[in-house]
């Protein structure tokens, strides 16, 4: 079966489309996808007429260029819900109608899986069946599309893996292996206190995968992930790009990349990578402590060389950090410690203080001599609990992969 038929099994029910609040927001949304769904659902798409996908290609286009610049204008958080699900039902329909437009190329199938995943980042979850199996429109979408096992590519090298804690390790938190869940519940989560955990995830098919750049390109390398660019998200030389994750392995992720400026450093940080590649999230599991107090906990990713950043803040959800690889070098401060951290003033950053923590200026920032400032080093297969608004700041000591649970 080609790629456009499996797609098409995708589609969503007539019902879907008619009673869409999405779609029927504006004339023109409703008119271009009823034209363009029309020979779709008639079926037998390799008889569609050349001249009718060129068209409707063109109508697709008009359409979702419109809602991309919707999405980027104003804030984020501003942008209206359905606006983001009709770039997804948009994009969906551009996929089909540009390999119809192109069998075979694999040029077209390239820019297809882009434009799959740009709608999982900028658009919203559709939901939709596959032999009677709920599943995310987009999502399924890029996985049937890379699909495929051609890696011509010399192998890459192994990353070197640390086993155990070093004997110059010291702790300013509790160290607890294994707790029980009622353990952890009332002395660390009911308490807001932070801990170290260990013995929760050496189970994680990732302990034994994600250190092998090999399996992570071979299972998403064709994908289009954010990176962030530059020292640090609070400082002026930071920016994001969009890259290939075999780009961003291959470059970024080595152990001999150590001398690297800091402005030059890439660093996937706090992207729900699991959403947009069901594969990967196979190798991960959530830890039963979260499933006390919220069973849909949302899961990021922190991917990136040694000396990514991220500035001392805080976040407003409790927080296990669990390391898969490498080592990071972590300070901690007490929400109480708040008035003494100087946050900055504008709202974006808010949460995030303008003190660096590992050179404190205490002739700029006095009030910090208050502040106790704990910190520790988290190594491979261990967990940190980082409660609500505890204040942290993040530094990579060697290429490394992190997974985050923020739940409530």
């Amino acid at each position: 079966m080609d790629f456009v038929s499996r797609l098409i099994e995708l589609l969503p029910s007539s019902k879907f489309f008619e009673e869409n609040n999405s779609i029927l927001i504006k004339r023109l949304y409703e008119d271009v996808i009823g034209k363009v769904l029309k020979p779709i659902r008639a079926g037998c798409c390799d008889q569609i007429e050349s001249n009718c996908v060129a068209q409707n290609l063109v109508r697709i286009g008009v359409v979702y260029d419109l809602v991309y610049s919707c999405l980027h204008t104003g804030e984020w958080h501003a942008v209206p819900q359905q606006e983001r699900e009709v770039f997804t039902i948009i994009s969906y329909l551009r996929i089909i109608y540009m390999l119809m437009s192109a069998p075979g190329s694999s040029d077209v199938l390239r820019h297809a899986v882009y434009i799959a995943d740009i709608g999982i980042m900028l658009g919203s979850k559709v939901k939709t069946y596959l032999k009677g199996n709920e599943c995310d429109l987009l999502t399924e979408v890029a996985s049937i599309l890379t699909d495929t096992k051609e890696h011509d590519e010399p192998p890459l090298k192994k990353l070197r893996i640390e086993f155990g804690c070093s004997a110059e390790d010291s702790y300013d938190v509790p160290v607890i292996v294994q707790p029980s869940v009622e353990f952890f519940g009332s002395e660390h989560y009911d308490k807001r206190e932070p801990a170290l955990l260990r013995g929760i995830i050496n189970d994680w098919p990732a302990m034994q995968k994600w250190h092998d750049p090999n399996y992570l390109v071979g299972l998403a390398g064709e994908r289009t992930v954010p990176v962030e660019i530059g020292s640090q998200y609070s400082n002026e030389d930071w920016s994001q790009r969009l890259v290939k994750f075999k780009d961003f392995i291959v470059e970024h992720l080595k152990d001999e990349c150590s001398d690297v400026p800091n402005q030059s450093l890439a660093y996937l940080a706090q992207h729900e990578l699991f959403d947009q590649i069901p594969e990967l999230r196979k190798d991960i599991r959530v830890p039963d402590y979260i499933g006390r107090t919220d069973v849909d906990p949302r899961i990021k990713a922190w991917l990136g060389p040694k000396g990514t950043v991220s500035p001392l803040h805080t976040d407003p959800s409790h927080n296990l950090l669990c390391q898969v690889f490498g080592s990071k070098t972590i300070i901690l401060a007490s929400p109480d410690d708040t008035p003494n951290l100087y946050p900055h003033e504008h709202f974006i950053l808010a949460n995030t203080s303008r003190v660096d923590v590992k050179n404190v200026d205490y002739d700029r920032f006095p009030l910090v001599r208050a502040v106790r400032l704990r910190r520790l080093v988290l190594r491979r297969g261990e967990v940190l609990y980082i409660p609500p608004g505890w204040w942290h700041f993040v530094e990579s000591l060697a290429p490394s992969f992190s997974v985050s649970f923020w739940f409530e």
